[in-house]
């Protein structure tokens, strides 16, 4: 391969890097249940609006202003959090504000399955910020194991048909995975490990709070 062709698939891996960051997951997976053939796509267009800026405002301006701080400030090198325990603090903020985001949908009064969904966040990232405490664990790749197992909760849980979310999931996450691998940033078994845990936390997550 030329050096041309590696520099251009490494701007194609930041590119899929930026747009699957797992601080975007969240609001992923909430277009991705309004988008649903469910009675969840007929909530009032008010509530949609108000679980909208709440996710928004706690789980990506926030904390994208948080990582603006640090990296500022030096605390940070890339947005990436390459360092162990960069990867620890960004992962611990995080954890505080998808805490804060689930509380708040236990207090507002929509249906389970936004409660379920966001609990289940809080506890996949819960989990990652202890693996990566002594392993590197791909968050890109858990953030797509959870979104892969919403869709397919939904399509079990409520019969209905996904099949657009379903490929767009699986395509998108196939992607992903391979930009962390190409240029190196992770490895193979740190990208897999990423996808299991992810899909393996957030299924056990939804089985025990929507059961």
């Amino acid at each position: 391969m030329s050096s041309g062709e590696k520099t251009s698939l490494r701007k194609v891996a930041t590119i899929l890097s930026v747009i699957f960051h797992p601080i975007m997951i969240p609001l992923y997976g909430l277009l991705i249940i309004y988008s649903s053939a469910t009675l969840l796509s007929f909530i009032p267009v008010q509530l949609k609006k108000m679980i909208f800026v709440l996710v928004v405002t706690n789980n990506l301006i926030i904390p994208l202003a948080l990582a603006s701080i640090l990296y500022a400030r030096g605390v940070i090198t890339t947005f990436n959090a390459r360092d162990r325990n960069e990867r620890v603090i960004l992962l611990t903020f995080s954890l505080l504000m998808y805490a804060l985001t689930a509380y708040l949908m236990l207090r507002l009064q929509v249906p389970g399955l936004f409660r379920a969904y966001f609990i289940s966040i809080a506890v996949v990232t819960l989990i990652t910020l202890i693996i990566t405490t002594v392993y590197r664990i791909s968050l890109h790749a858990a953030g797509i194991g959870g979104l892969l197992v919403l869709v397919i909760f939904m399509i079990l849980h409520y019969n209905i048909s996904m099949v657009w979310q379903l490929i767009s999931v699986i395509i998108a996450g196939g992607a992903v995975m391979s930009s962390r691998i190409c240029p190196e940033d992770h490895t193979p078994a740190e990208v897999w490990t990423g996808l299991l845990t992810g899909v393996a936390v957030m299924a056990l997550s939804f089985f025990v709070l929507l059961k």
